[in-house]
């Protein structure tokens, strides 16, 4: 497919120069294919950065030779022109990390033979974030190649997104992107009851559920908790924020009911906000809580004895008290 190739001629001369490009000795017709740009960078010297964009297959750029010519009232001068191969920018590695986790990106920026880096020399390899930022990263040169690292300690969950490195040689701009997926840490349940459990519970108590959830600190707002906790017929969906990573849910129950055991469970999930659509969510989580309710019945047993018969103190008694 097409591809983008930068050659650049400077030119310093008053009035103005005229800039004319060549190819195999061919005057170039200008246009989308070959697009001039000049910008002034020195008005006191008349210094004219003349660059010729050249936007086509590879092999209608490389293996050729061409020419800059600059004209102006006292004279012409003509200066010969190397197009390279653009460099190659790889992104690497395109993984899915979990939040809390240490994790970094690396640019690889490869140059060919002759070929240099132009622009920012401060920053010759360029990162941009999922909100269009430059961002600074470490910097490895060695010869025709530059190696940018971007780290991530932790990895929270509102890095997920693009990234973009880039970077400007003097065959064009070249970027490579990488869509990093932040994965969510299961969240922690814990449940608890009030009355607590050394209570024992009878028919017709009230009980209070708490389910606690309890995400990883390197999840960020941007998440979405959802979940529900039921027993003995009832349930409850709100979940509130408490403090930091913290959740609830709490379920009320007026009446309890007798039965041999109750098992009451808590299921929670934590997935992307709105316009977060990077976030994966993470692995449903559940856990439970036994509920025994004990029922108290009282009962009372009459008796009489035949004709004749005449008891003792501790023959029989009425008897009454609960039964479980």
């Amino acid at each position: 497919g097409p591809v983008s190739s930068n050659l650049t001629c400077i030119s310093t001369g008053s009035p103005a120069t005229i800039v004319t490009w060549m190819r195999d000795g061919q005057q170039l017709s200008l246009g989308d294919t070959y697009i001039p740009i000049q910008t002034v960078t020195d008005r006191r010297l008349s210094t004219y950065n003349n660059i010729l964009v050249i936007k086509a297959a590879s092999s209608d750029i490389f293996g050729h030779t061409y020419s800059c010519t600059v004209i102006n009232a006292f004279g012409t001068v003509s200066k010969a022109l190397v197009a390279y191969t653009p460099p190659t920018v790889t992104i690497s590695p395109h993984e899915t990390p979990t939040a809390g986790d240490s994790f970094s990106l690396t640019c690889t920026v490869t140059l060919a033979a002759g070929d240099y880096i132009v622009g920012d020399s401060g920053s010759p390899v360029q990162w941009k974030g999922p909100d269009g930022a430059s961002i600074k990263s470490t910097l490895q040169v060695m010869t025709n190649t530059y190696i940018s690292t971007l780290e991530f300690n932790p990895v929270r969950t509102t890095h997920g997104g693009e990234y973009i490195c880039q970077a400007t040689s003097t065959a064009g701009t070249i970027m490579d992107a990488a869509n990093i997926i932040i994965q969510i840490p299961p969240p922690t349940l814990t449940m608890s009851r009030d009355p607590d459990a050394s209570t024992t519970l009878r028919h017709g108590d009230s009980l209070t559920l708490t389910c606690t959830i309890q995400l990883d600190e390197a999840v960020d707002s941007d998440v979405v908790v959802t979940g529900r906790l039921q027993g003995q017929a009832g349930m409850s969906s709100n979940v509130v924020a408490r403090s930091g990573n913290v959740y609830e849910i709490v379920l009320y129950i007026p009446s309890l009911r007798a039965t041999p055991s109750e098992t009451c469970i808590c299921t929670a999930d934590v997935g992307p906000g709105p316009g977060v659509e990077f976030i994966q969510s993470s692995e449903l989580q559940t856990n439970s809580l036994n509920i025994i309710v004990e029922l108290s019945v009282d009962i009372s047993v009459s008796y009489t004895p035949p004709p004749g018969f005449t008891p003792g103190p501790n023959e029989y008694r009425a008897a009454s008290g609960p039964v479980r």
